[in-house]
C-alpha cells in the first residue's frame, strides 16, 4: 500500500488570507501580539514553529503551556470567519478531481501531513468539501510537533497502527508546495512531488530536487504520473 499525504495550505486550498488573519488574532488574544510574518514565511512551517519564532524572546516552556488555549482562541476566529472563508477562499484547481480518482485507486491511503493543528486541518478542508477525501486518523500535523521534518515519522506510525503489512518511508507519497515539504519527505526516504501553487516558484521548487514538480494539479494524468510514479 501507498499513504499519500498531502499538505493542505497552498496545495490543496488556499484560504484567501482569512486563516492567517484568524491566526493573527488568536496571538494577539493569548500571547499578547501578532506574527508579522509575510505569507511566504509562513509557508511549509508548522503553526508550533511559527509561533515559537514570533515569540522567541520568550521561554518555549512558557509559549508551549499556552498551545492549548491558543489552538482555541484560533478555532474560535477561524469559526467566525466561516463565511468569509467561503467567500474569499479557494479550492485549488484539479484538487477535487485528483482527490476523488485516487480515492477509488487500489493499494492507495490519502491523509494529511500538514503544519496546521489537527482541529484547525479538519476545519479547513471541511470548509472547501474536502474532508470526505482524507482520512486524518493516518495524518500528521503541526499539534504534533513543531519541526515538519518530524512529521512523517507520526503518519507512518498511525498507519502501521492500522495496517498490515507495515509500511516503509518509501511507502509515502509527500504532495506539497513548498521546500519544506521536500525536505520532510526526503529525510524519511519518501517520494516527493512538489506543486507551484503557493507562494513558490517551479524553478524555487526544482532546485530543492523533488521527485516531481508540477505548475498545478490540474492535469489529471500529469498529476497522476508524477503522484504514483
Amino acid at each position: 500500500m501507498r499513504l499519500i499525504l498531502w499538505d493542505i495550505d497552498g496545495t490543496l486550498l488556499y484560504s484567501g488570507g482569512v486563516a492567517g488573519e484568524a491566526m493573527r488574532a488568536a496571538m494577539t488574544r493569548v500571547y499578547g501580539r501578532p506574527a508579522s510574518n509575510e505569507r511566504r514565511e509562513y509557508a511549509g512551517k508548522t503553526d508550533q514553529q511559527i509561533i515559537l519564532e514570533t515569540f522567541a524572546e520568550r521561554p518555549h516552556d512558557q509559549i508551549l503551556a499556552q498551545l492549548d488555549e491558543f489552538a482555541a482562541a484560533y478555532m474560535d476566529e477561524l469559526d467566525q470567519r466561516q463565511a468569509e472563508m467561503a467567500a474569499r477562499g479557494r479550492v485549488l484547481p484539479g484538487v477535487p478531481a485528483i482527490l476523488a480518482h485516487l480515492q477509488h485507486t487500489p493499494d492507495v491511503h490519502q491523509s494529511v501531513l500538514t503544519g496546521n493543528m489537527q482541529k484547525v486541518a479538519a476545519m479547513k478542508l471541511r470548509l472547501t468539501n474536502l474532508l470526505h477525501y482524507v482520512d486524518l486518523a493516518t495524518g500528521a500535523y503541526g499539534s504534533d510537533h513543531h519541526q515538519r521534518v518530524q512529521l512523517p515519522g507520526f503518519a507512518l506510525q498511525r498507519a502501521n497502527q492500522r495496517f498490515q503489512p507495515a509500511l516503509r518511508g518509501s511507502d509515502i507519497i509527500i504532495i506539497g508546495d513548498t521546500p519544506n515539504d521536500i525536505a520532510c519527505g526526503k529525510a524519511h526516504g519518501a517520494r516527493t512531488v512538489a506543486v507551484a501553487t503557493g507562494p513558490f516558484s517551479m524553478a524555487d521548487l526544482t532546485a530543492h530536487q523533488p521527485d516531481a514538480v508540477l505548475a498545478d494539479l490540474s492535469d489529471r494524468d500529469a498529476a497522476l504520473t508524477a503522484i504514483l510514479g
